[in-house]
């Protein structure tokens, strides 16, 4: 085949790989739609203006064959505009938002959900947003069911009111500390939907202008080992009279055309890139998979009723966790020292220590619970002598609650101001106050709280009888730290005497262990069962008469 006919076989199949390419990329397009719901709510109101021109330049880089929506939610949820090509039209309508109302987040998921047109694959909401949601009557569930198969790009403006666990449960955050950082939260989403829609070819070929205008064709020989037929060339213009045309050559270029699609489509699919890059599967990243986690570790306790008494205890302790971030941790740092003592000393050491770790943490909060109970028993004379003084200087009891959530040290100061809150918002005060003392357990409190319904109910000189109460709890405490140092040798004989068998029987592992082995068969092992029944039997009669002479 002459030179000029090479030329044609390769010029044939680079336009025909140029227009499936071509092809391609326009399904590419058609196959993606965005919409860009903006929160319009009061709180939005300083920051709307960057807010509107980093989405205007959003649009300017997106393709202008790319169908692009407009909504924003606010008390209601507002559709400007369904996915459009008509750029011109988005850009006037971003510009004519105006601000005021609640944030209807989650009916903003899924209006935006039902706007995508369903033979669409890959449907992207970029959702902005900087508060929590309020006065949807859609529910976070009802927004993840809606746009399961929606990527959700939320461009989260962080306040102290940014619901960040929603957020993450729709899909993906990015931040913005301030109005400023809008444009770089627009510009990266921007970046990820432009490398898909307007990727570059996976594959290369032959440029079809490498083909030289019409010029004489310079004559070659064929090769010897290809048969040499009569068949007319099937490409225009015709090869020279008298030179012959193989089809065993038009086979080849065919199948090498064939070959190379088909290994386009095997190592660079066109769906599996755009999906991955747009993350329409929603790949499990480490955020996705501990929010999967901390899901079923909720339902979990939910399911077994211990959620509400972990929370209440994790609570109590100042332990700023969510019970199921509270066991996943614990079941981490488990699962870590387990694998360590694996490593150290086999499967038994490590459900040894596994368990250790699960039983320490609980002990831990019980610990921290009633140290933060003990404080705030030790705080309750003063905070009733605070009080007193308010009220002596003429302010309400409220007032003077308030002078205590201000002025005294934790945990009375979170703890009233937490009972200040619940009032404010309806509950009768001593009613709060009643489960304050109940949740920490103080006998103290209680007696104040009967005192000031007693003093409602007949009337009187309130700040003498608080007083009155806060001088006897003065008293019982001072009491009750005498006793304690009275029985602190006691208690201290107490603790030698329980932990000393402890300690003599791992002196004796230590140094005579073909003693110990002996505790393992036989008679010794009903030696050892006796002496830990006795060891039991001898620990609870120590701690009765300790805590006997407790007030």
């Amino acid at each position: 085949m002459t030179r000029r006919g090479w030329a044609l076989v390769l010029a044939a199949i680079a336009a025909v790989s140029g227009s499936s390419i071509a092809a391609a990329q326009s399904a590419a397009r058609d196959d993606v739609e965005v919409i860009i719901a903006i929160d319009a709510s009061e709180s939005m109101d300083e920051a709307i203006g960057r807010a509107q021109d980093a989405a205007t330049s959003f649009v300017d880089a997106m393709p202008d064959d790319l169908g692009i929506g407009v909504m924003v939610f606010a008390d209601e949820v507002s559709v400007l505009t369904s996915p459009t090509t008509d750029h011109d039209l988005v850009r006037q309508l971003i510009s004519t938002i105006d601000t005021g109302g609640d944030t209807a987040l989650y009916d903003s998921a899924t209006t935006a959900a039902a706007q995508f047109r369903p033979e669409v694959q890959n449907k992207v909401l970029v959702l902005l947003t900087d508060g929590a949601d309020e006065g949807s009557s859609a529910t976070l569930d009802d927004a993840v069911v809606a746009t399961a198969d929606v990527q959700v790009e939320a461009i989260s403006l962080t306040t102290s009111l940014t619901d960040l666990d929603s957020l993450s449960a729709l899909g993906t955050i990015t931040s913005a500390d301030d109005a400023d950082g809008l444009a770089g939260a627009f510009e990266r989403v921007a970046g990820l939907i432009v490398e898909v829609v307007e990727a570059p070819p996976a594959t290369t070929t032959a440029p079809a202008t490498t083909i030289a205008p019409d010029t004489a064709p310079v004559a070659t020989n064929p090769p010897e080992s290809i048969p040499v037929t009569t068949s007319p060339a099937v490409i225009a213009p015709l090869p020279e009279p008298g030179e012959p045309s193989s089809t065993l050559l038009w086979a080849g270029g065919a199948g090498l055309f064939v070959g190379l699609l088909l290994l386009g489509l095997f190592f660079f699919p066109r769906q599996r890139v755009s999906r991955r890059q747009l993350g329409v599967q929603k790949a499990r990243s480490t955020a996705d998979l501990g929010v999967r986690t901390t899901t079923a570790i909720d339902d979990v306790l939910e399911r077994y009723g211990q959620r509400a008494d972990l929370s209440a205890a994790l609570a109590m302790a100042d332990i700023s966790m969510r019970p199921a971030e509270f066991v996943s941790a614990v079941g981490l740092v488990a699962v870590v020292a387990g694998l360590l003592a694996l490593l150290v000393g086999g499967p038994l050491l490590a459900v040894v220590v596994g368990a250790l770790v699960a039983i320490g943490a609980r002990f831990w909060v019980k610990y921290k619970e009633d140290k933060r109970r003990a404080a705030f028993a030790d705080q309750l004379p003063d905070v009733l002598q605070l009080i007193t003084t308010s009220l002596r200087s003429g302010f309400g009891l409220t007032q003077a609650i308030e002078a205590v959530a201000d002025e005294a040290e934790e945990p009375a100061r979170s703890e009233f101001g937490q009972m200040l809150v619940e009032t404010r918002l309806g509950r009768d005060l001593t009613e709060s106050m009643r489960d304050l003392a109940v949740r920490m357990r103080s006998k103290d409190l209680e007696w104040v709280v009967a005192a000031i319904d007693i003093n409602r109910e007949t009337g009187g000189n309130l700040a003498e009888v608080l007083a009155q109460v806060g001088t006897t709890i003065r008293e019982r405490g001072r009491i009750h730290r005498q006793v304690r140092t009275l029985t602190a040798e006691g208690r201290m004989s107490a603790r030698v005497l329980v932990a000393m068998p402890f300690l003599m029987f791992a002196w004796q592992w230590r140094t005579n262990p073909e003693n110990v082995e002996l505790l393992t068969t036989g008679s010794g092992l009903v030696a050892l069962i006796f002496a830990a029944l006795l060891m039991a039997i001898g620990i609870f009669w120590v701690r009765r008469i300790v805590n006997s002479v407790a007030l």
